[in-house]
């Protein structure tokens, strides 16, 4: 498939920019979750005890020899494998948007009687999240006051010119 495909993969090796297109990708799924805590005040304006889950992005994929040459759905999985066995950082483009920072997660692979020379399975991607604080929310763990951010401006409405904006400059 070429880069107008509904998914790819893309990662560095060696240094060296690289992107795996798939014979088909019959399904794609966005997983963006925020996690409650039990212990959340009511009537707060900020609710400190809701965190960001990692993203997760789940491809339903088809891999066949038919459209390729013989072989090819075989080093597909190993590179899959490669990519997960390495924890190696990647990139997911969909058309729903891109996703950096992700790691290759699990892999499912079937061989069946209806794909002989390939397999379908589905890879599940999951946003890496620095533990270092470099990506920390700077909120009171303890507590369900704000904490000074230092913003003192007025804050704007999101209508959708104002996100598809903010959204493009994220990608």
């Amino acid at each position: 498939m070429n880069a107008a495909s509904a998914a790819y993969v893309t990662a560095r090796v060696n240094g060296e920019p690289c992107a795996w297109h798939f014979t088909g990708v019959t399904a794609i799924e966005h997983s963006l979750s925020l996690n409650l805590s039990s212990t959340a005040a009511q009537g707060a304006d900020l609710i400190n005890g809701a965190r960001n889950q990692p993203d997760r992005v789940t491809l339903t994929v088809i891999e066949t020899d038919t459209e390729h040459s013989p072989g090819w759905a075989a080093r597909m999985l190993a590179a899959m494998a490669g990519l997960k066995r390495k924890r190696m950082l990647c990139g997911v483009v969909t058309s729903m948007g891109s996703y950096t920072d992700m790691l290759l997660t699990e892999i499912t692979a079937t061989q069946d009687e209806e794909n002989q020379c390939g397999w379908s399975g589905s890879l599940t991607f999951t946003q890496y999240v620095a533990s270092d604080g470099e990506n920390a929310v700077k909120t009171n763990d303890n507590s369900s006051t704000r904490e000074n951010t230092g913003f003192t401006g007025n804050l704007i409405q999101l209508t959708a010119e104002t996100m598809n904006r903010l959204l493009e400059s994220r990608l």
